[in-house]
């Protein structure tokens, strides 16, 4: 008797501590060697994404797929190794893919009992990606059972970030208790995650939606192809019998911005703003929609909202950028830029917005620094080592661009616009012989902008002296872009310095209707009526130049000139005077030409 009692206490002594409740540590040293960081890349091999998955079998891993398409290639990250990933199954419903990961030999997650209901206040962690700083793990509790547009979600405190996508919620004992879906969020602390019950039918609602899967893969294929007319038809045929379908609406949102029809557009992220209240996608679509309405202030409101919720939204802070930058507050459009790349360095879109500032400050040295650290991320992008050597001669440091393009591995694809830049770069360090090699062999590939290759080849030569190949290289470049007023402006002078200035004045003519207030279109007028002997029309040309400019020590000088010749000795020495207190150098010259010989030859 006293043995069944022994056993029966020790029975119950070894219940309770298999039921005792693990530490926060020994949750984490458990679970997270079922969760692994998902990349998602282009067509580079440049991470565009991070996210999480978790472990199914020794080989295949759950994720949520709202973003992942055809477009993008996938990768699992396993003890430091990268293993190549695939789709097998979606489930749309729930939002979930199941990946293929060969050889990556995955320990499989303990999933809680789906037959025990989730207590309200009970203590959960979250495992994931997390801005994509590696697998971490923050602890909250469960708020309970919710249901959006027919799916139900469990809803939970712990801390998520963008990355957290497809990450794991899991119990006190660190079992799987659902798949977190960062972007059905609705506030700092109130997360959502898919109930763990539906991994095990992603394969049978795969092949049991036929239908969906049609779409979805025809849509992708449109949108691969560019063909976004059909991507529109496509979208909206689906749509008249799956109103709550979310991913038609979103591909219907895309393919009316990428047709321009701004009503559609902002239809479409309406519907799925009403379908997925906090949605950052949905959010961020309309507000693009208020800015080229020029709606900045319910821009501005909008943003404010969604951040409120999404602290953490690299893209959000970027609509903010933009929206504050069209408003016109510089420093906190530069702010909110900042602070996107803070979450995702990733964030094209944001580096664009902060190079937009420092190019409007005229900051050439903040426009490098953001270029470099561009191509930091993408060494093995020439578009964007082209940047920088761009970047680099504007800063006044043509030498740096040269090493740089030296340096440069570039495809033969792209071979053509090396040489056009190497080009820029042998201009700017003055060597423009070399420069007119680089631009006729950039020219005899496929240059992405071929005028301007043809416009600085009339550059080149112009600094040659070689004024007729110069002339033809612009009219060349004037051919393919006849509304550039920089190349017209680069013939007239071409045409002015070979002595066809009767030519030149008709160009001149032609870029004044289009900007009266040109200071160099008047000095360059005045120059070509000084040598066709026009003085008269000179000294007016010259006279207005000054005007809207008079600064121009180069244009005084030859105001006195003008002067002289006709004349009028008061407003030379008038001329002379005012030239002193802007260009020493230029007035010392004009002096000696045209004042000292005058004075020399007085009784």
């Amino acid at each position: 008797m006293k043995k069944i009692v022994l056993l029966v206490c020790v029975g119950a002594y070894l219940s309770e501590v298999a039921a005792k409740p693990l530490t926060s540590v020994e949750v984490y040293q458990q679970s997270q060697r079922s969760v692994r960081v998902l990349e998602v890349l282009d067509g580079a091999n440049k991470p565009q994404q991070t996210l999480t998955a978790i472990a199914i079998t020794n080989d295949k891993v759950a994720t949520v797929c709202d973003d992942l398409n055809g477009k993008w290639q996938l990768r699992v990250v396993s003890n430091s190794k990268s293993f190549p990933a695939t789709i097998l199954a979606r489930d749309s419903q729930h939002h979930l893919c199941l990946l293929s990961v060969p050889g990556a030999e995955l320990t499989k997650f303990v999933a809680a009992d789906t037959n025990q209901a989730l207590q309200s206040g009970a203590r959960v962690y979250a495992l994931s990606n997390a801005l994509g700083f590696g697998v971490g793990i923050s602890e909250g509790v469960v708020s309970g059972v919710r249901s959006q547009s027919g799916v139900d979600f469990i809803q939970f405190s712990a801390p998520v970030s963008p990355g957290s996508d497809g990450g794991a919620l899991v119990d006190a004992e660190g079992r799987l208790l659902g798949i977190i879906t960062y972007r059905h969020r609705d506030g700092q602390n109130v997360n959502f995650a898919i109930p763990a019950k539906w991994l095990a039918e992603i394969e049978q609602h795969d092949q049991s939606d036929t239908a969906y899967k049609q779409f979805r893969e025809t849509a992708e294929r449109l949108h691969n192809q560019e063909q976004w007319q059909k991507l529109a038809e496509h979208a909206e045929q689906w749509i008249v019998g799956h109103q709550s379908d979310v991913d038609a609406w979103r591909w219907a949102a895309f393919a009316a911005e990428k047709n321009g029809n701004l009503d559609s557009e902002e239809n479409a992220w309406r519907k799925l703003h009403e379908l997925e209240p906090a949605s950052s996608t949905s959010g961020a679509g309309l507000i693009r929609v208020k800015l080229k309405r020029n709606q900045s202030t319910e821009a501005l409101q909008m943003a404010h909202q969604l951040l409120s919720l999404r602290q953490e939204d690299a893209e959000l802070w970027t609509i903010l950028g933009q929206t504050e930058q069209l408003a016109g507050s510089t420093a906190k459009a530069e702010e909110a830029y900042r602070k996107a790349l803070s979450f995702n360095p990733w964030q094209l879109t944001a580096y664009q917005g902060l190079i937009s500032i420092a190019e409007q400050r005229n900051d050439r040295g903040m426009a490098t620094q953001l270029w470099r650290s561009l191509s930091a991320l993408n060494p093995d992008a020439p578009a964007v080592q082209f940047k920088l050597a761009e970047a680099y001669i504007r800063e006044g440091r043509p030498a740096r661009a040269y090493s740089l393009l030296e340096k440069l591995t570039v495809p033969e694809a792209q071979k053509a616009d090396a040489d056009f830049w190497k080009g820029q770069t042998l201009i700017a360090l003055g060597r423009p012989l070399e420069a007119t090699q680089a631009f006729k062999k950039s020219l005899q590939g496929s240059p992405t902008a071929k005028a301007w290759a043809y416009a600085a080849l009339g550059s080149s030569y112009f600094q040659l002296q070689r004024f007729p190949e110069s002339i033809q290289a612009y009219r060349e470049a004037i051919r393919l872009e006849p509304e550039n007023p920089e190349w017209q402006y680069g013939l007239a002078l071409s045409l002015k310095d070979s002595f066809r200035g009767h030519e030149a004045l008709e160009i001149d003519a032609q870029l004044l209707k289009k900007f009266p207030n040109d200071p160099a279109v008047w000095r360059q007028k005045g120059f070509t009526e000084a040598i066709l002997g026009r003085t008269q029309e000179s000294i007016k040309s010259l006279e207005k130049s000054l005007e809207i400019d008079p600064k121009q020590g180069k244009v005084w000088a030859a105001l006195i000139e003008v002067y002289h010749r006709a004349g009028r000795n008061k407003d030379v020495r008038s001329a002379y005077e005012k030239l002193r207190g802007v260009d020493s150098a230029y007035a010392d010259t004009a002096y000696r030409t045209a004042i000292l010989p005058f004075e020399e030859h007085q009784p």
